[in-house]
């Protein structure tokens, strides 16, 4: 079951399910906006429209889906459900539900932007460091970020000297002297770790337009280390920008993101490899090998007609 399934995320994710895995998976899709307004429906199956997620009822109404259409797997795209519905949640092995979501503890450390500087500080990973308000610097940049969120929403460079207040559930961070942002699309189960990195060469609304194939090493070797600290989910994302000289993690999405269609369309099938390992298929390496001749991806509308 696929919650959010709105989100451009959800497109892909039920596209690649129907196309390569229409005999294995039975999918159900999610979400707050009626059906006719979720693009993913217009691919078929059973849509269930679910309250939002601060509604106090919301919790149960999803457990009650679960149960009553035997769901065997649900798949959390938005950051804070990824909590709610951790891998080791006490209400879905309750009733024998897998989760894509990453352990609570992982949650806790790598989707909490201000835990996650604190944990990557404290290991030797490059990161922006949090700067408190008043120790800004007289004209220098700094980043206000959400300390749970995406898509670039609350988002703000402030400058110091400048009149500012730090807003409630917001970190300050030190603004990356480097423009390059890189999204790198990680798969990790079946006792491989392969990593794609692409530049977001535009990006709208916080999710990436263009993007050109990247060979960095470095970043590979961070998520290489990354993962032998902590336990990962199988497919996630993560962010990098350069500061200081290396590449630092600047967002990790705990999940799979709105641009890895794009990793797709370059040859590193993540999306299907997600697929087949939930299905208990084996994962050939040449799914997870990037076509060398693609040089960048550009991302257009497309018009979905639902009935």
């Amino acid at each position: 079951m696929l919650l959010s399934a709105g989100v451009t995320t959800g497109w892909h994710l039920a596209q690649v399910a129907q196309q390569a895995f229409g005999d294995e998976i039975c999918l159900h899709l999610c979400d707050t906006n009626p059906h006719e307004l979720v693009p993913a429906a217009a691919l078929g199956g059973a849509f269930h429209r679910v309250l939002p997620l601060a509604d106090p009822a919301y919790e149960q109404q999803i457990l009650d889906l679960l149960r009553e259409n035997h769901i065997d797997v649900l798949i959390p795209l938005i950051d804070q459900d990824l909590f709610t519905w951790a891998a080791d949640a006490p209400a879905l092995q309750a009733l024998g539900v897998r989760s894509t979501a990453p352990l609570r503890h992982t949650a806790e450390l790598l989707s909490d932007k201000k835990a996650m500087a604190e944990f990557l500080q404290a290991h030797g990973l490059p990161t922006p460091p949090l700067v408190a308000p008043e120790a800004m610097e007289q004209g220098r940049a700094y980043v206000e970020k959400r300390e749970v969120g995406c898509g670039s929403i609350g988002l703000r460079t402030v400058v110091g000297g400048e009149a500012y207040t730090l807003h409630p559930g917001s970190i300050l961070q030190e603004k990356c002297d480097g423009d390059t942002e890189i999204t790198a699309e990680i798969f990790n189960a079946q006792g491989k770790l392969r990593v794609f990195c692409r530049e977001r060469v535009a990006t709208k609304s916080g999710v990436c337009t263009k993007m050109r194939p990247l060979d960095v090493p470095e970043i590979e070797d961070y998520i290489r280390t990354l993962t032998g600290l902590l336990p990962c989910p199988a497919a996630f994302c993560a962010q990098f920008m350069q500061h200081r000289g290396r590449w630092n993690l600047i967002d990790c999405n705990l999940r799979i993101g709105a641009g890895t269609a794009m990793a797709s369309a370059a040859g590193f099938q993540l999306v299907r490899a997600f697929w087949a390992n939930l299905c208990d298929q084996p994962v050939p390496d040449a799914w997870l090998q990037p076509d060398s001749t693609v040089k960048a991806v550009l991302r257009v509308y497309q018009e979905v007609v639902i009935r």
